[in-house]
């Protein structure tokens, strides 16, 4: 087992689910106004195996790596062209005087 120091430490990331109190919003509706969500002070997330609150500092590494996964998910499915597309978007050099007839 190697040892890590400093920033070369891998912290694991929890299991969170949203709280089901106010339902990951963070926000109760009180009788008059919103309040700020006792079970899960205010985050919308708690522990996904206990159901306790966690802090701040456990919540934000596993949001940050989930919206990184989501980010480069889009990226990827941007940039798929292919099939029928991919054809119809080039320029074939058929028809009259090379224009572009694309079949359809």
């Amino acid at each position: 087992m190697n040892k890590l120091h400093g920033s070369l430490q891998k912290r694991e990331l929890k299991f969170i689910v949203e709280c089901n109190a106010c339902v990951g919003k963070g926000m109760r509706l009180g009788i008059f106004h919103y309040l700020e969500c006792e079970h899960c002070l205010g985050t919308g997330w708690v522990c996904g195996h206990t159901l306790q609150t966690l802090p701040l500092s456990d919540i934000v590494p596993v949001l940050n790596a989930r919206l990184k996964d989501a980010l480069g998910e889009i990226a990827k499915a941007r940039h798929v062209i292919g099939g029928a597309q991919q054809q119809y978007e080039q320029n074939n050099r058929r028809g009259a005087g090379g224009s572009n007839y694309t079949g359809d």
